[in-house]
């Protein structure tokens, strides 16, 4: 049977966008596991103390086992066992460029000794051990078969083939996996695969066609570079093509909309499974087929995921009036929001362009004499999916002239205009006018401030 450990908190820890809390962590390895998957996969806690704390906090909520990450050295197993997680996972490699590059010094026999000796400490240590060929693609079979000896003679429990930079095509893949399969009957294997080449998921289905067991992901395939195989690509396909009815596909889009809010890294329309335009339908002639039938240009019911097929297209903006005429509007129409004092604005969204990609409002204060300790504001806490911002402009000289407090993810600030506020995606906020007068801007970077919104699940 198939198995999945998802990644996320780890290779989306190595983009350059993301960084993950320790709160938020935790709450994605409860969510993440909602969707079936075997394991967990977080962090690597020789880094610092909150490494630490947040790999222990994924542990103490997870229901799925929890592998931390670890080089082949003991102080990185040392801080592994601080966590409380059950597994380890240690890698090294011995191809020519990783000994050159990163074990400068050491010979292949030293390398193999090391690998070996970190293995079995662990073991003795009470964890349990996947055992990783780094950079596997590139690395001689004489010399993954020299790893793979090792790691099983030392106890690990399973060994995994990571194509670190996604260098092999499909048929090499399901080649050299095909031959360590047969070479060590006795070894269970796990795949890990980066996207470089745009081949991730190709690859993992060679690999599922070379009898690998464990298959190693993240959602909405963020990691390092151009990532690694799509959890959510990977499960729906294995639902809707191979039946594997274990999964829960139905809350997908819900983890991934998490995902990206707290990532930091926008997906594009056109990702698969979860993208906007993933079920969205224009072509006049596919329009009318799936009108018929949902199955002409569907390869799969996207009620499935929760989803639904659209056929709407945006006006084209050569079509548009492009110089706009703001609305006056209540907060009231948005939730989270009651009336509140000065006149509110709709300066831009997807009422005055048909596919705004955002949001913005104005609103006049002109409440000099206000009574702070009686003004109890107007804006509950929320959430938005996508980064917004506050500016607070004062009809003073220099925008001076008005005064509010902001509160961003419990920290609460008292601000004198001109004051900017960067509020990021997955962040609690609210503000509250106090005196003054002036203009208050909200910009949010979706066209309809209720899609916007984040329900924390």
């Amino acid at each position: 049977m198939i198995q999945i450990i998802d990644c996320t908190l780890r290779e989306g820890m190595q983009a350059r966008q993301c960084c993950f809390t320790i709160e938020q962590s935790a709450l994605l390895a409860q969510e993440i596991a909602t969707l079936g998957v075997n394991m967990i996969e977080c962090g690597h806690p020789l880094i610092s103390p909150e490494e630490v704390e947040r790999v222990r906090s994924v542990v103490a909520v997870s229901p799925v086992p929890v592998l931390s990450h670890a080089r082949a050295r003991l102080e990185d197993i040392d801080a592994v066992l601080l966590t409380g997680a059950p597994w380890v996972g240690l890698f090294a490699s011995i191809n020519t460029i990783s000994m050159t590059t990163k074990f400068k010094g050491m010979s292949r026999e030293s390398l193999l000794t090391m690998f070996g000796n970190a293995i079995r400490y662990a073991r003795q240590h009470g964890l349990q051990v996947r055992a990783t060929i780094e950079d596997a693609g590139r690395t001689a079979v004489s010399d993954l078969v020299s790893m793979i000896s090792v790691a099983r003679e030392a106890g690990a429990n399973r060994v995994c083939f990571a194509d670190s930079i996604g260098i092999l095509l499909p048929d090499e893949t399901y080649n050299v996996l095909s031959l360590l399969r047969q070479e060590f009957h006795d070894v269970e294997f796990e795949y890990h695969v980066h996207n470089d080449r745009g081949l991730a998921l190709a690859n993992t289905l060679s690999a599922i066609q070379a009898g690998v067991k464990w298959h190693s992901t993240s959602c909405n395939g963020i990691g390092e570079r151009a990532g690694i195989t799509d959890t959510f690509q990977l499960l729906t396909l294995l639902v809707t093509r191979f039946d594997q009815t274990r999964f829960t596909i139905s809350k997908i889009l819900t983890v991934s909309e998490l995902v990206e809010a707290y990532s930091r890294i926008p997906l594009s329309p056109m990702q698969p499974v979860v993208g906007k335009n993933a079920f969205v339908h224009v072509a006049r002639l596919h329009q009318l087929a799936m009108q018929q039938n949902s199955a002409a240009y569907s390869i799969f019911d996207p009620e499935q995921l929760n989803g639904q097929i659209s056929l709407e297209r945006f006006t084209p903006l050569q079509h548009q009036e492009l110089f706009l005429k703001p609305f006056e509007k209540s907060a009231t129409e948005l939730k989270y929001h009651r009336h509140g004092p000065g006149k509110r604005f709709v300066m831009l969204d997807n009422r005055l362009i048909d596919g705004s990609p955002f949001y913005f409002i104005a609103r006049q204060f002109s409440m000099t004499n206000t009574d702070e300790t009686t003004e109890i504001g107007h804006v509950d806490n929320h959430i938005h999916n996508c980064d917004s911002v506050f500016l607070f402009l004062g009809d003073g000289k220099d925008y001076a002239g008005l005064e509010v407090e902001v509160n961003i993810g419990g920290t609460i600030r008292r601000l004198s205009s001109p004051s900017s506020v960067f509020i990021p995606a997955g962040v609690n906020h609210s503000y509250r006018f106090i005196r003054g007068c002036g203009t208050y801007i909200n910009f949010v970077n979706k066209g309809c401030y209720h899609d916007s919104l984040l329900e924390i699940m």
